[in-house]
């Protein structure tokens, strides 16, 4: 009898370690880099509208104030990489008439010419039913933080088009940015930003536990929603457990080299709960097998 009991409790504690094993691998979901960045020119429409056809939850994208306060797609400070080096304009010192007709597909391909920078207005609208937006606040120049003169049109503008708040994320390196944005519209989810690599800026660093206590307090206090870290495979499943202990969602980003399916699939077992990649169709193909 007592050889049954012991028998039945060991099945129940493996099965039940088992389905919280697969309610962690099932809970994942792909986020589209700058859109679909590795088959479309990053950060335009036809990107994000990609990442969300191949079944990216969310596409991601960078915004940026021009010098006439319209607020744009755009990750570097200048037009020079996806002009292909024909212009050499920078965002905050440029109107956007003179950025709207700018070609920034011919870099990525032949088939991509005459692709035009969005304006964020636009993105917001093609947002599908059950998709969402990441929209990392990139506005100025990236070694002094964000520009806090792109909160009030940003907000306006998603007040304007009506856009569901469950449709949008913020994030940021720029921790003050997002803080004071999230006090002035707590109705939108937004994540830290953080790095494992030393960069110029004021930017957030997590290399031990001391220092993801401090980012996880920091985010409580204010109410921020989750941490968006950069991959490094020193992250624990202890490390995830901690942050989603306190209440808070884990995002992944990760450079070129590290952006691997076997980095994905190890994400997806330690509970992440969002992965960015450049390849969100082919991400989330192979996962869902994993």
């Amino acid at each position: 009898m007592k050889k049954k009991i012991y028998n039945l409790i060991s099945f129940l504690i493996l099965f039940s370690i088992f389905s919280y094993s697969l309610q962690v691998c099932e809970a994942m979901e792909i986020v589209g880099h700058r859109g679909a960045s590795a088959d479309a020119p990053e950060n335009t429409l036809e990107s994000m509208q990609l990442a969300w056809q191949q079944g990216a939850i969310a596409a991601e994208c960078d915004v940026m104030l021009t010098q006439d306060s319209e607020i744009i797609l755009m990750h570097d400070d200048s037009t020079k990489r996806t002009t292909g080096g024909k212009t050499d304009l920078l965002v905050s010192k440029t109107n956007w008439q003179e950025l709207a007709d700018l070609d920034v597909g011919s870099w990525k391909g032949a088939e991509w010419k005459g692709v035009k920078i969005p304006l964020l207005r636009t993105v917001v609208n093609a947002i599908p039913e059950q998709k969402k937006l990441f929209i990392e606040i990139k506005s100025g120049d990236r070694n002094e933080g964000a520009d806090p003169n792109i909160i009030a049109p940003l907000l306006t503008l998603l007040d304007q088009e009506k856009v569901n708040p469950l449709k949008i994320i913020f994030i940021s390196f720029d921790h003050a940015i997002l803080k004071q944005l999230k006090k002035l519209a707590p109705q939108y989810e937004s994540y830290f930003i953080t790095t494992f690599q030393l960069y110029p800026g004021p930017w957030i660093y997590i290399r031990s536990e001391q220092e993801l206590n401090a980012v996880i307090k920091s985010a409580k206090d204010s109410q921020i929603n989750g941490i968006d870290l950069e991959y490094t495979s020193a992250i624990t499943k202890e490390w995830i457990l901690k942050i989603k202990n306190a209440g808070l969602k884990v995002s992944i980003w990760s450079y070129a080299n590290d952006d691997t399916l076997a980095n994905a699939q190890k994400m997806k077992t330690l509970g992440v709960d969002y992965y960015t990649t450049n390849y969100p169709g082919k991400f989330k193909n192979l996962l869902v097998a994993f």
